[in-house]
């Protein structure tokens, strides 16, 4: 948003009824929320659906790259360590939350998961 944008948005702002502060002070606001957009805070990976025992990987890079991660128990990192490349069996929570049917203890954004590549069957006819 640039600064012509922002000034159309508190004229359009004062048209509705706003003082001049609060226009400004809500133009100000979703300048600032531009901004963070532009500079990928607040991305989020887009949930993916899964059923209940459909197969699953983490995705460890993505998770790994969350900005809490550091914060997490040394427990659950431990377990996305284990399971690095492992494939894991879906347990469908509430939200877009996934848990291992292996290990319930650690719920998962489906954003984070990563399903596997289904293999082409073959036949054998004899």
């Amino acid at each position: 948003m640039n600064r012509d944008q922002k000034k159309t948005l508190e004229r359009a702002y004062r048209r509705f009824g706003k003082s001049k502060s609060e226009a400004k002070k809500l133009s100000q606001q979703m300048y600032d929320i531009d901004k963070l957009r532009l500079n990928g805070v607040g991305d989020k990976t887009p949930p993916q659906k899964f059923q209940e025992d459909d197969k699953f990987l983490l995705d460890i890079k993505l998770i790994k790259s969350r900005k809490n991660y550091e914060r997490m128990s040394d427990a659950y990192k431990e377990f996305v360590a284990d399971n690095d490349g492992k494939i894991l069996t879906a347990h469908v929570e509430r939200g877009g939350l996934i848990s291992a049917k292996e290990e319930p203890k650690w719920l998962f954004w489906s954003g984070d998961l990563i399903k596997p590549k289904e293999e082409p069957k073959v036949e054998n006819n004899v």
